[in-house]
C-alpha cells in the first residue's frame, strides 16, 4: 500500500553525476514533522541509485543550475525525465514537492497532466520561473534574495535570508511546517 503523502526535493542538480540531497537538504527534511517513510532520500530526477552527495563549487553550481534552467524550456527535457517523475509521483497518494530556486520551472516544465499536477503541494523557496506550475504552491522569498525577486514580486511570505540560505532559516522551517500540516490534512 502506498503512502498517502511523500516529501520530495525538486531542484537544480549542481553536480550531474548526482541526485544525493545535500547534508542541508537531508537535515531540513529529517526536521519535518513527517513518518520517515514518506521522505524521499534522492532528489530529481529521482535515480534508484546515485553517486554520493559531493559538494561543489558555487561558481560551477550555479552555471550548472543555470544551464539546466535553460535548457528544461526544450521539449526534450520533458521527453527525458517526464516517466521517471510520473513513476515517483505515483508512489503516493499526494505529494510535497521542496523546489528550492529553479526547481519551480523545471516543475511546470515537465508538462505533467492536470490530474498528477492536482495531487501536488509545492513548497517553492527562493522561485526563479517564469510561471507557476498549475498546482497548490506556496512561495517563500528572502528579502536579501535578489535574483528571485527579480522573478517574483508577490509572494506568500517574505523571510530575513539571501538566495543560498533558506534550508538553514528556522523562519522557513516553520512556514514549511504549517504548510506540509495543511497537505498531510488534505491527504487523510
Amino acid at each position: 500500500m502506498k503512502p498517502p503523502l511523500q516529501i520530495l526535493f525538486l531542484t537544480g542538480r549542481s553536480d550531474p553525476r548526482s541526485a544525493a540531497l545535500s547534508p542541508l537538504q537531508a537535515a531540513f527534511l529529517d526536521a519535518l514533522p513527517a513518518p520517515d517513510p514518506w521522505k524521499v532520500r534522492v532528489n530529481f530526477p529521482y535515480p534508484a541509485a546515485t553517486p554520493s552527495y559531493r559538494a561543489t563549487p558555487l561558481l560551477r553550481a550555479s552555471w550548472r543550475n543555470a544551464s539546466q534552467y535553460v535548457g528544461s524550456r526544450r521539449a526534450a527535457f520533458a521527453e527525458r525525465h517526464r516517466s521517471q517523475v510520473l513513476d515517483r509521483i505515483e508512489a503516493a497518494g499526494r505529494t510535497f514537492v521542496l523546489a528550492g530556486s529553479s526547481g519551480l520551472e523545471l516543475l511546470a516544465n515537465l508538462r505533467l497532466p492536470a490530474a498528477v499536477l492536482s495531487r501536488l503541494h509545492v513548497f517553492a523557496y527562493g522561485p526563479v520561473a517564469r510561471c507557476l506550475p498549475g498546482c497548490d504552491c506556496r512561495l517563500v522569498q528572502g528579502r536579501r534574495d535578489w535574483i528571485s525577486r527579480a522573478w517574483f514580486r508577490a509572494v506568500e511570505a517574505r523571510v530575513d535570508c539571501g538566495h543560498l540560505d533558506y534550508l538553514g532559516d528556522p523562519a522557513v522551517l516553520r512556514l514549511c511546517c504549517a504548510y506540509l500540516k495543511e497537505a498531510m490534512e488534505a491527504s487523510v
